[in-house]
C-alpha cells in the first residue's frame, strides 16, 4: 500500500512539472503565431491558435518524454 501511495504522489509530482512545462511552450509558440496578428480583442481564431499552441506543446512534450 505504501509502495502505491508513494508511486502516486511521484506522479503527481511528475504532471506538476510537465503542467507548467506545457504553459510556458505553449505561450511562446501561440505568441510567435499571433506575433503580427491584433490581439486586442478575443475572437475564435485567436482562441483556435491557443488551443492548437497547447495541443502542439503536450505532443511536442510526449515525444520528448517518450511516453
Amino acid at each position: 500500500m505504501r509502495r502505491a501511495i508513494a508511486r502516486e504522489e511521484q506522479e503527481r509530482k511528475n504532471q506538476d512539472r510537465f503542467a507548467s512545462t506545457v504553459i510556458i511552450a505553449a505561450a511562446i509558440i501561440a505568441a510567435v503565431r499571433l506575433a503580427r496578428d491584433d490581439i486586442s480583442s478575443p475572437s475564435p481564431r485567436i482562441h483556435a491558435t491557443v488551443a492548437d499552441s497547447v495541443n502542439l506543446a503536450r505532443m511536442i512534450l510526449t515525444r520528448v518524454t517518450g511516453r
